[in-house]
């Protein structure tokens, strides 16, 4: 056979499995998440009074972000999945996250005085969130490259990488339900680090997992 013909057989088979491979994403996701609400709240506990933080810009922007990497990420993996997708342009579906962020953390610099930005940008527990958000996104991760395995990926690494991005960001909020800090700063320096850990991992689970 032909490659042409093989890649346009796959499209096609693709384009007929690409609902299931959504469910079964939010399936494994979903699960992963669960599993680690449940850790969290055995070993970290809830932050105190998180239903009165969160209704602050500071705590709501944590979610957002990392919501919002989440699906993105989601979005990213799913279009990744099929064979004959351009991947030049793909990586862009991430930037809505890294845009928040920045523009949050550019309004932190207005309002907060330059004497507190390094204290800010540190925080309370900065290892901690380096820790504990690839810990918390290690089952999220699990179960989205369980999902993809259905997928037909050209590049299974970038595959992998884009759910590193959304387990990443669902790691992230997860912790969030604990984490104590809250500055915009903290979370593009020490967030983002994390984050980037967990979509290295991806990408070396999905060059290994979502093989074809």
């Amino acid at each position: 056979m032909k490659t042409d013909a093989f890649i346009d057989m796959l499209v096609k088979d693709i384009g007929v499995s690409l609902p299931n491979l959504r469910l079964r994403l939010v399936a494994g996701a979903t699960v992963g998440a669960a599993m680690s609400i449940v850790l969290l709240i055995l070993f970290y506990g809830i932050r105190p009074h998180l239903a009165v933080a969160i209704t602050t810009w500071h705590v709501a922007l944590k979610f957002v972000v990392a919501l919002t990497l989440a699906g993105t990420g989601a979005a990213l993996a799913l279009r990744l999945a099929r064979p004959e997708v351009d991947r030049a342009g793909a990586w862009l579906i991430l930037s809505p996250a890294p845009i928040i962020l920045a523009v949050a953390g550019l309004g932190e610099l207005m309002i907060v005085p330059p004497g507190s930005w390094l204290r800010q940008a540190f925080g309370l527990h900065p290892i901690a969130c380096l820790i504990s958000v690839p810990l918390m996104s290690t089952l999220p991760l699990c179960g989205i490259l369980w999902a993809l395995r259905e997928g037909a990926p050209a590049v299974p690494a970038q595959v992998g990488a884009a759910a590193g991005a959304m387990a990443a960001g669902i790691g992230s909020a997860i912790y969030a339900l604990h984490c104590p800090d809250d500055s915009p700063l903290f979370l593009a320096v020490w967030y983002v680090l994390a984050a980037i850990l967990v979509v290295v991992v991806g990408r070396a689970g999905g060059a290994r997992l979502l093989r074809w």
